[in-house]
């Protein structure tokens, strides 16, 4: 007899199936930027020291204290932006006090900025990492872009290749991707994450709907059905 199976990639249809592959619960977790935070925090994976705020006042006292009185900068992050949109880096309190004009914020969380020089995108499932790219800034992207990493304007780089420069502590860095996955409740997310010149890190954001290139698709392909069996398996379907 055969299974069906649903498998998520960022949507929260319920269907009927016989075993699920990312749960709308977890993929409410994870499109949620507050209730993704949440869950890394209750990981205790390393991740952006963060706060929210619900005025001005709190809000300059919650900056003051994320960026050590603005000797670091502040990230302002929409609850649901995606590829970088909704996000602003802030870099004084007059900076800060324009952008919050006419702002809800509670639509946002607020975050320490880590000038990191290296970011990878990590695609995770609970039996580790089975793909990952870095994220290599063009060299003619502005400074004022210079600051995150998206496809506008980034290059992708495999793991084979000379400059992805991985670090040391990579088999760490999996292991709190895999406790961030599982505190989502999700089977498999990518997860983007950054890494000092002295190989400190932090997890930046996980992905339930990454976008896919040829070879992340053929990865994925050869993956989901691993995810399957292992939860039929569990069931003794």
């Amino acid at each position: 007899m055969k299974n069906r199976a649903v498998v998520r990639f960022g949507s929260v249809t319920e269907l009927k199936s016989d075993v699920e592959v990312n749960s709308v619960e977890s993929i409410k977790n994870s499109s949620s930027k507050l209730k993704m935070k949440k869950c890394f925090d209750n990981a205790g994976v390393h991740t952006a020291k963060w706060g929210q705020a619900n005025n001005l006042e709190d809000l300059l006292k919650l900056a003051n204290s994320l960026t050590n009185e603005w000797k670091n900068y502040l990230v302002c992050k929409s609850l649901f932006g995606s590829r970088g949109n909704g996000n602003t880096l802030i870099k004084s309190v007059d900076e800060l006090e324009i952008w919050a004009i006419n702002k809800n914020l509670e639509n946002y969380i607020f975050e320490k900025f880590y000038n990191y020089t290296r970011e990878y995108r990590l695609h995770i499932t609970e039996e580790g990492c089975f793909y990952t790219c870095r994220k290599l800034l063009k060299e003619d992207t502005p400074n004022d872009r210079r600051w995150y990493r998206n496809d506008s304007n980034s290059v992708w780089v495999v793991e084979e290749n000379a400059s992805f420069n991985k670090p040391s502590n990579w088999t760490l860095i999996i292991e709190h991707c895999v406790k961030a996955l599982k505190s989502i409740g999700a089977d498999v997310l990518s997860f983007d994450v950054k890494v000092s010149k002295d190989e400190d890190f932090i997890l930046i954001e996980c992905n339930s709907a990454s976008s896919f290139g040829k070879i992340t698709l053929e990865k994925y392909k050869e993956e989901i059905p691993k995810i399957i069996n292992r939860k039929l398996e569990k069931r003794g379907a």
